[in-house]
């Protein structure tokens, strides 16, 4: 058996895959065919505790839907009785917040607070409500064509930005169901994710987390989609380096195979320690001022210059990837 996260699988020698939970005190399994179909429980005592069932027929099922055409999303999905949107994003950013404000403020129903399946058609595509869910445990027995997929950016401006083929597909393989361990599986997953992106729009979405946030953002995607903004070229810190606050200084250091690389420590001052942070995930210059501007005191001249000169710095440094 080998093991990913909290789950443990391996093949038997029929071609059968055998999924188990990492606990040593589970002794649940579930064993499906070779294509992940007709899943099988088996309890060594009898004793089936729901939650482990609902994670280990939760991956084999995901693992089916790759031969179906379906892409397990990691968002909080919301739908008006015609249509769904999707909110989805890296974890803490607030997408079960800004979908939990179109249900509160805009008379849209919850379908799933987490991982809804996404049905491919042959035009668009369908996000439907699966009976599993993340934390919130928030999932309905609906299906509803996909309008959008969001992705979320905290900002105290609202507006949206339209994501290019490239940057839908970063964010999507990042944020769907792939078995690594079973390459052709795998393969169609990636290919499903290149599916959707082409019949279904991605937009970065940056907005608060209240109503009137919420209602602006959905003016702006179906009443006046003149106010999408368009793509842009994204920019993000490299992975291994770190921002620290350390006696109130902001300090970047460097982490696994660049300690050798980066001499010493990075010391910054407020704003170059905010604008690392929204480094963090890719962003667009544009994108960036727009933070900068929002969050300090500063004419726009001032700080596009000062922001100019800054990414420069880093990417002088070896900070920034394109």
């Amino acid at each position: 058996m080998k093991r990913v996260n909290e789950l443990c699988y391996g093949r038997l020698s029929d071609g059968r895959w055998i999924f188990q939970t990492a606990s040593d005190t589970s002794d649940i399994s579930i064993i499906t065919g070779e294509f992940y179909q007709n899943p099988q429980v088996f309890s060594a005592t009898g004793h089936i505790q729901d939650y482990l069932i609902r994670f280990l027929l939760r991956t084999a099922f995901e693992c089916r839907f790759c031969h179906e055409g379906i892409v397990s999303l990691h968002a909080a999905c919301v739908e008006n009785g015609e249509y769904a949107v999707a909110f989805t994003g890296h974890s803490g950013l607030g997408k079960s917040t800004r979908a939990k404000a179109w249900v509160d403020h805009l008379g849209f129903e919850w379908i799933s607070g987490d991982r809804p399946a996404i049905r491919l058609e042959k035009e668009g595509s369908t996000a439907c409500g699966v009976p599993w869910d993340g934390k919130e445990q928030i999932f309905r027995d609906v299906e509803r064509p996909l309008k959008a997929i969001l992705e979320v950016r905290r900002s105290n401006a609202n507006y949206v930005r339209r994501l290019s083929t490239d940057q839908a597909r970063k964010l999507l393989m990042q944020q769907t169901f792939v078995p690594m361990w079973d390459t052709d599986t795998a393969v169609l997953a990636m290919a499903n994710v290149r599916k959707l992106i082409r019949q279904t729009p991605v937009y970065r979405v940056f907005c608060g987390p209240d109503g009137d946030a919420a209602k602006e953002i959905y003016d702006i995607l179906f009443h006046h989609p003149e106010k999408i903004r368009e793509e842009g070229e994204d920019m993000k810190i490299k992975d291994g380096f770190v921002l620290r606050n350390v006696v109130d200084e902001h300090i970047v250091m460097p982490t696994g195979d660049n300690i050798a690389k980066f001499e010493g420590a990075v010391v910054l001052n407020d704003v170059s320690a905010f604008v690392f942070e929204q480094l963090q995930r890719p962003v667009g210059m544009e994108d960036l001022l727009e933070a900068v501007l929002n969050e300090f005191e500063v004419d726009e001249a001032t700080a596009k210059a000062d922001l100019e000169a800054l990414i420069a710095n880093f990417e002088e440094m070896g900070l920034i990837e394109k």
